[in-house]
């Protein structure tokens, strides 16, 4: 499954991240228990949850938030690989790849000798899926009945491939349909239009699954030889949550776990520098479309500068004072009849790149661009309320909070704050950190109408 914006991951050049230091309300972490695995817990006061962390015999990590009384159980298992990783150098190598060997990857492991693994989970009573974005690719399976023995499957999924000329060829025409499937749907047009807009060379440009003549250059060799370096335990991540023991599961496990794995490849990855300008400011098709639809987008300078926390935060604040339902814009525009319920405002970000999409359907998209762009100019002469402030402090507080109900919820939360080297427990304690003059100079850094590039979709005919 292609996944435009995903959360997922442990950072594989760099030291694996502290996710749970200590701050605040949160207890000092010790180590537990007699058996094969220890357990690093940590608790936090101001959310009343506790994390338990342990580091398996072949390098993998395990992450559990336990969830008592509840009967929903989530397992995700996660690797630092997406589809941006196209070339890397491993053992003094320099490999290249086509685009979307990363999801033809994700589709290959659910295919063993025996058939199909989503048969499998199943008759166990679970709901399977998994998807490639940028950076990350995740398998993952919710149940509220055989959690262990659907555990099991996963695991053996993530650490026992099956590669073989025929399977592959198969599944290379049903990823060939998929593909077709998306390259139809508007939505994913708009998008596609916009990246290939606002990026001249970051492979972010490139669409998650590549495309139909890509596929053809993918073969057993090229599959076997990115599994081997990206899907290493060490480069990966196990993310449990639900009424679940955590000795007893991180037992069963390291009990599962294929003992034996060759040390993890040395390797770098490579990515092109990126112009600061856009490569297309305007990108305008017609489809079978009832409606025209605007996507606005603006790409991050310097991403791999400053606090990636604060940086998210900051900039989902900014965004939600400037277009979000309660902002003046909002109300204004839909009061008007330019912007309905389909209008919306987001950034995407991870190590790598970040970007803000601003847009929605309108019969108007010239005029909608208009504004959006009179909007930004007119907040450089202003200052961010310090009421308005609060209240969405309180608003991100609330959501972040609320993530934690149910075990899915966190266990995706969790798995976004590792992939960006983020303590999870750190959340509130920066949103409490965020002042008007912050939002006001993230603000500025960020929109550049140097830097920002506009696709429309509208209905056959009307341009």
């Amino acid at each position: 499954m292609l996944r435009l914006v995903f959360d997922g991951g442990v950072t594989p050049n760099l030291p694996i991240p502290l996710l749970f230091s200590v701050w605040g309300g949160t207890l000092s972490a010790s180590y537990l228990g007699m058996s094969s695995v220890k357990l690093h817990r940590q608790f936090n006061r101001t959310l009343q949850e506790e994390i338990i962390s342990t580091r398996f015999s072949c390098g993998l990590r395990g992450i559990l938030l336990p969830k008592p009384g509840m009967s929903k159980k989530i397992a995700i298992a996660a690797t630092r690989y997406g589809s941006i990783d196209l070339t890397f150098e491993v053992e003094g190598r320099k490999v290249e790849t086509p685009p979307g060997i990363a999801h033809f990857l994700e589709h290959q492991l659910f295919k063993k000798k025996k058939g199909d693994l989503l048969v499998d989970f199943g008759e166990y009573g679970a709901s399977s899926n998994a998807f490639t974005e940028y950076c990350s690719t995740a398998y993952y399976f919710l149940t509220s009945g055989q959690y262990t023995s659907s555990l099991d499957l996963l695991l053996k999924l993530a650490w026992e491939p099956y590669f073989h000329s025929e399977y592959v060829d198969k599944e290379r025409q049903i990823i060939e349909q998929e593909l077709r499937m998306y390259d139809d749907a508007p939505d994913y047009r708009i998008y596609k239009n916009l990246m290939s807009g606002l990026y001249q060379k970051h492979p972010i440009r490139l669409d998650v699954g590549g495309e139909v003549s890509d596929l053809a250059k993918i073969d057993v060799r090229l599959l076997e030889e990115c599994y081997r370096v990206f899907y290493h335990p060490e480069n990966m991540v196990l993310i449990l949550a639900g009424d679940l023991d955590a000795q007893e599961i991180f037992d069963h496990v390291e009990s599962r776990l294929p003992k034996k794995f060759s040390s993890l490849p040395p390797s770098q990855r490579f990515l092109p520098e990126e112009p600061e300008g856009v490569a297309k400011r305007m990108s305008w098709e017609e489809m079978s479309v009832s409606r025209p639809s605007v996507l606005i987008g603006f790409k991050e300078q310097n991403v791999a500068e400053g606090d990636h926390l604060r940086r998210d935060i900051e900039m989902s604040m900014v965004l939600d004072l400037l277009f979000g339902r309660g902002s003046d814009f909002y109300q204004k525009h839909y009061a008007t009849g330019l912007i309905d319920d389909s209008f919306s405002s987001s950034y995407n970000s991870d190590l790598p790149y970040g970007f803000t999409l601003i847009g929605g359907e309108t019969d108007h998209p010239e005029k909608l661009e208009e504004e959006v762009r009179k909007e930004l100019q007119s907040m450089r002469r202003k200052r961010f309320k310090k009421p308005d402030v609060d209240r969405v402090k309180r608003k991100r507080t609330g959501r972040y909070i609320r993530a934690f109900d149910s075990p899915d919820g966190a266990a995706f939360l969790i798995l976004g704050c590792v992939q960006k080297g983020i303590d999870v427990f750190d959340v509130t304690d920066a949103i409490s950190r965020v002042t008007p003059d912050l939002l006001k100079e993230r603000f500025l850094s960020h929109f550049n109408l140097d830097h920002y590039a506009v696709s429309v979709i509208a209905p056959s005919g009307q341009n």
